[in-house]
């Protein structure tokens, strides 16, 4: 068994390595002049099952294009099967075609995976459970609701559903913590992003609050949740995210915001110019390491 790294997550990688007791895989990624990738790996695979850590986070593309050139180097080397560990599943939104004459990318994206020769992918909190049906190989989804609950050490809070498309996530979360829910009811122009949050179903009054949500992004839906929340007297308020995309000015916002703590996990790299004395970020990688076998 063999793990190698790509560039968009080496900590994590490093992480799973220790976790497992063994060491990450030689492999030598370079660039061109041009910026197309070049991938050289160092190990005899031939026989192996290997496995390959590469979020597609920012830069998507590249990450996505180094990922396929690494499962197709390792396959040519013979390796027996070939596993993808993808903690961020870039593209994991674009599931649909909201408008006519857009691409369903993440359909795309997984016959690229495919084409490059992974046998089999492990990823984490998938943004919706359509992603699974566009994959022709297994496809391992790791929750990742205990690691955050256990990082929040919190009891007696009500988890707020930021948004229609998140209810079924909030909603085993807040059964799985035993705890009470409570719904927003919001608009989002498809065009702008813009978030309009028009009500809110249950009493958050005196209480503490727990919003959770797979991805943090721009941060709107975070600020605004936060913002409603607040003025209906809760009493702190806490945003949980699986994925801390954090585009943009994400982290000032978040910073400056109503909540009073917001905790992601490592699937993607938090760069220290992004981190801010509210963030906190948990390690999942004793959830990826249990998962390779």
């Amino acid at each position: 068994m063999k793990l190698f790294s790509g560039t968009s997550n080496r900590p994590l990688a490093a992480s799973v390595a220790k976790e497992r007791g063994i060491t990450l895989g030689n492999v030598e990624i370079t660039r061109f002049i041009d910026n197309e990738c070049r991938v050289f790996v160092q190990e005899n695979v031939a026989g192996e099952d290997v496995f390959v850590l590469q979020s597609l986070s920012i830069v998507a593309d590249q990450n996505l294009v180094e990922l396929c050139l690494l499962g197709s180097a390792l396959k040519d080397l013979g390796a027996k099967k070939v596993t993808a560990i993808i903690p961020w599943m870039g593209y994991s939104k674009q599931d649909k075609a909201f408008r006519k004459g857009e691409a369903v990318s993440i359909q795309l994206v997984a016959k690229f995976i495919e084409a490059a020769g992974f046998d089999r992918v492990i990823t984490v909190e998938l943004h919706s459970s359509e992603v699974l049906k566009f994959f022709h190989v297994p496809i391992t989804e790791i929750s990742t609701h205990e690691v955050l609950r256990k990082a929040l050490d919190l009891t007696d809070f009500v988890v707020v559903s930021p948004d229609k498309g998140g209810t079924s996530r909030s909603e085993r979360f807040a059964k799985e913590a035993g705890e009470d829910i409570a719904y927003l009811q919001k608009n989002r122009d498809l065009a702008s992003g813009e978030v309009t949050i028009r009500s809110m179903e249950g009493d958050v009054s005196g209480k503490c609050v727990v919003i959770f949500d797979d991805i943090i992004n721009t941060a709107e839906t975070a600020v605004k949740t936060s913002r409603f929340v607040k003025q209906r007297r809760a009493k702190e308020v806490y945003f949980l995210a699986t994925h801390a995309v954090l585009a943009g000015d994400a982290s000032q916002k978040l910073a400056h915001s109503d909540i009073d703590r917001i905790v992601v996990t490592d699937t993607i790299v938090v760069p220290k110019e992004k981190q801010f004395d509210k963030l906190t970020v948990i390690s999942v990688s004793h959830e990826l390491a249990s998962k390779i076998a």
